[in-house]
């Protein structure tokens, strides 16, 4: 991983992919253990092996859970976590700003423009009100201003709290005033900040997910409430306030096992990565060996991509040989000299992706010009399905978890849904599936699970829920999923819903139970991952005192 201190949207409750892994494997001995690899078993779902069904004809194709997650914002640590005060008139001036700015990939926070770098400051590094500034208002007039601050600060606020620990520890989670030129005083003018470090930046995906994805499932959606505070303040909570609250709590949470099905994606297949590959390719002459020998040795040096993504990648170039038995030739030297050094599982996997990038330089010794959209297209689609860690989670464990969480089960569970680096944690609402063709005998797959003895091919539409717009009243009624965001996916249209639709091959054994599957869609989910109840600490009583009155 690229980060640290749990400033990305990652497995669970501050726990890391590896740790879990090595937790949720289960102990006791099995047939399902014995066809799973370790990562894609999916009894780390459930509690026990007898948990869950596994036979393909009594799974359900489709299910939701009987309540639904709802939806809200992620939380940014850009935006300094639950310390953003979305409500007030300044934060809306900087998200207009930002959009204007020669840095909108990371928000503004490169951008060398005094006045924007002086409104990140006054919107995300504020100085807290005191008790004796509130208690000097008038109850009105105090009231419309706390509406409109964060919901770290609400919470201090609300727990009499004014040296403001729930905003001092949000700020040292996200590490955002590294990324402040300038700070306010409590006088107010804006002074040097002296923890800036210069070109400091937060990728704008990280955030909270991890922690709001579960407590969507975890919690009824909450409607705004107006508590009391310890000093007697009335403090307004909206909707997204309370729920901020609840994702706090649930990221601070350290007790349980989560269980963990996959492995974390590190590969990145963005135009960061795919764009330098085609610039070498596009400085290529058709038919110059030379050339190509020097910028395939050329890219291996630098790649950041991992062996299989890497090999994947190179084969791109020999559509540039002057022939079809001279790129052949100069591909198994490649494929030959990254091997010799590696064994087991590597090995196995790189001679996969050999076999399978013998198509990707078919125009070797053509003089026809490239069409460089489709080679962009087919490359990111190669380097996405070599990476090892990328092809997860195997399709017959994401089905068994689909049909018994949520069809048999109704309850969700978290799925990380994009394939790369990024981790962006979602809340499983609604899967249909449908049948589309059935294999047996020479049908079926030459790499299918041994004791397979039919196949059949899926197409299952996904839903899950996606992040949303802070707001006042809560969007639906913890059963409907049209009152929620839940648009869903984002790569396929039906009906009036975008969805995430997938397609692969499950594998059944005589007995008719899934002991496999292989993907045929590109899009899959990375790792998926389930909850224990959640039990407020303590420490979050205050928290919990808020929740029920806003229920």
């Amino acid at each position: 991983m690229k980060h640290t201190n749990i400033l990305y949207k990652t497995s669970a409750f501050a726990l890391s992919a590896a740790s879990l892994l090595a937790a949720c494997t289960p102990q006791q001995s099995s047939e399902v253990k014995d066809r799973w690899n370790t990562p894609n078993n999916p009894v780390v779902m459930f509690a026990t092996e007898s948990a869950f069904e596994t036979d393909f004809d009594v799974l359900p194709l489709n299910g939701r859970p009987e309540k639904m997650p709802w939806s809200d914002h992620y939380w940014p640590t850009y935006h300094g976590g639950i310390t953003y005060r979305w409500g007030d008139a300044k934060s809306a001036l900087l998200e207009n700003t930002v959009r204007r700015s020669s840095d909108r990939t990371f928000a503004g926070q490169l951008d060398d423009d005094l006045s924007l770098q002086n409104l990140r400051s006054e919107v995300l590094g504020y100085v807290p009100y005191t008790k004796e500034q509130l208690s000097a208002m008038s109850p009105e007039a105090r009231k419309k201003l706390i509406s409109t601050l964060s919901p770290a600060e609400k919470l201090d606020i609300y727990r009499g709290a004014f040296d403001y620990p729930t905003v001092a520890a949000e700020r040292a989670r996200t590490g955002i005033e590294r990324t402040l030129r300038k700070l306010p005083s409590a006088g107010g003018p804006l002074v040097v900040n002296p923890n800036y470090v210069a070109k400091s930046k937060i990728p704008t995906w990280f955030g909270l997910c991890h922690a709001w994805a579960p407590a969507t499932a975890f919690f009824q959606e909450p409607n705004k409430v107006t508590v009391t505070s310890k000093d007697g303040f009335e403090v307004p909570m909206a909707s997204s306030d309370v729920k901020a609250l609840l994702t706090y709590a649930v990221h601070n949470d350290q007790g349980g096992k989560t269980p963990f099905m996959g492995q974390r994606c590190n590969d990145d297949f963005d135009a960061a990565t795919v764009d330098p590959i085609l610039e070498d390719l596009k400085l290529l002459t058709k038919g110059d060996m030379t050339a190509v020998n020097a910028k395939v040795k050329e890219f291996m040096q630098k790649t950041s991509l991992s062996y299989e993504a890497s090999l994947a990648a190179a084969s791109f170039f020999y559509n540039f040989a002057p022939s079809q038995a001279e790129a052949d030739s100069a591909f198994k030297a490649l494929y030959d000299g990254l091997i010799a050094s590696k064994n087991g599982k590597t090995k196995r996997n790189l001679a996969k992706v050999y076999k399978r990038s013998l198509t990707n330089f078919v125009d070797a010794g053509s003089t026809a010009s490239t069409n460089w959209d489709v080679l962009e297209s087919t490359l990111t689609d190669a380097i996405r399905i070599a990476s090892p860690t990328c092809t997860d989670t195997n399709a017959g464990a994401f089905h068994l978890v689909l049909a018994n969480k949520l069809g048999l089960q109704k309850t969700s569970f978290v799925v990380d849904v994009t394939r790369d680096d990024e981790v962006w944690n979602q809340a499983a609402a609604l899967y249909s599936s449908r049948v589309m063709e059935t294999y047996t005998g020479d049908n079926i797959s030459a790499d299918a699970a041994p004791g397979t003895v039919r196949e059949v091919r899926v197409r299952t539409q996904f839903l899950y829920t996606t992040e949303a717009a802070m707001q006042w009243d809560r969007g639906g009624n913890n059963k409907d999923l049209r009152d929620y965001h839940v648009e869903a996916g984002d790569n396929y249209r039906s009906g009036n819903q975008n969805v995430k639709r997938y397609e692969y091959r499950l594998e059944l054994d005589i007995d008719g139970k899934i002991i496999g599957g292989s993907w045929i869609s590109t899009e899959r989910p990375d790792f998926v991952w389930g909850m224990e109840d959640f039990i407020f600490d303590e420490k979050f009583s205050d928290i919990a005192d808020i929740y029920y009155q806003a229920k």
